[in-house]
């Protein structure tokens, strides 16, 4: 990993009342003025920005901060116009500036889990104690570990079951279908962080699921076992690009107070 791919976040920048006058009017600004364009003007964003949005990325929340996923930036033309095709020549894709490929890779927690602790514990040197060090060590490989007759799932299920008799309990992941939903969250939360940070560069984004996602697995020679979230298109909208007014259900439709 070189120095620029590192990411570090300090303690002082954690949020602090000082963040009402610093960070909310920009925060607002951002999130209110993100929307799903169709259509952009073809060029590319600037490398610097684009990865300065993609390290914005990889700082959205994860379960057990595994980080179960991974962002395919697609910069070669040839596997533009076909990633393009693959999701149904929508003139978001066809006209975006960049596209990026957000995939949930659940499969790969044993190996991020590894890397995770090997940062941790800065390679061994310091080892994980009490309660973190039961959390890795036990809880996240029973909560994640499948295998092919189910032997796991049917572990955790009867665990589950018995503990929740008596006290509250988690009761999930127990199939490979919570795996999978579990994976699909990760990555969708990646998404959103990547969109907002465009949005805060002065860019714009369009998240795209109805597309070919056999295809584009094939497409980035992705294992049977790596499934695709959906499809990011950024740059710089058209006037045309936004199709209508921003409408959303009534507040009290989506939020109860209970």
């Amino acid at each position: 990993m070189g120095a620029l791919d590192k990411v570090v976040v300090q303690k002082d920048e954690r949020p602090n009342p000082s963040f009402e006058t610093s960070a909310l009017p920009g925060f607002k600004k951002t999130v209110q003025g993100r929307r799903a364009i169709r259509k952009f003007d073809g060029e590319p964003i600037p490398e610097g920005t684009m990865r300065d949005c993609l390290r914005d990325a990889i700082l959205a929340p994860s379960a057990s901060n595994l980080q179960s996923y991974e962002l395919y930036w697609v910069r070669d033309k040839g596997k533009q116009t076909r990633l393009a095709e693959l999701c149904l020549d929508q003139p978001g894709a066809t006209t975006a500036g960049e596209l990026v490929v957000i995939v949930s890779r659940v499969d790969l927690w044993k190996s991020h889990l590894k890397k995770l602790t090997d940062i941790m514990t800065e390679n061994g040197q310091k080892p994980l104690q009490g309660a973190v060090r039961d959390y890795y060590e036990k809880i996240v490989p029973m909560l994640m570990k499948t295998d092919r007759f189910g032997f796991h799932n049917l572990k955790r299920r009867l665990m589950f079951w018995y503990r929740g008799k008596s006290v509250p309990t988690v009761h999930e992941p127990v199939t490979r279908a919570d795996h999978r939903i579990y994976g699909h969250i990760q990555a969708a939360l990646a998404a959103e962080n990547l969109m907002l940070s465009l949005a805060a560069h002065g860019y714009e984004s369009c998240p795209m699921s109805g597309v070919d996602k056999r295809g584009i697995a094939a497409l980035l020679g992705l294992p049977s076992t790596a499934e695709v979230t959906m499809v990011v298109c950024a740059g710089r909208g058209t006037p045309e690009g936004l199709l209508s007014a921003r409408t959303r259900l009534p507040f009290g439709d989506l939020v109860t107070e209970v």
